[in-house]
């Protein structure tokens, strides 16, 4: 999994250097997929909220509804 971690970070900072925002929803959902406890996976889902937040991105209602189901919002 450190390699698909190695690889998935690479590709968010790609993403951020070309300020690639519906990318970045993806990626940070991937993440957030991935992750290996609640924190984490919050932490990543916060961040791809935000960004679909910015362009009413498709994924928002069910990223906001993952946020939710946790307390987080």
């Amino acid at each position: 999994m450190a390699e698909r971690d190695a690889a998935l970070d690479a590709l968010i900072l790609k993403a951020h250097a070309r300020d690639n925002r519906v990318a970045l929803v993806t990626l940070y959902t991937q993440a957030a997929d991935l992750a290996d406890d609640v924190d984490t996976e919050c932490f990543f889902l916060t961040h791809a909220h935000i960004f679909a937040l910015e362009f009413d991105h498709p994924s928002l209602a069910g990223l906001r509804a993952r946020l939710l189901a946790f307390g987080r919002e």
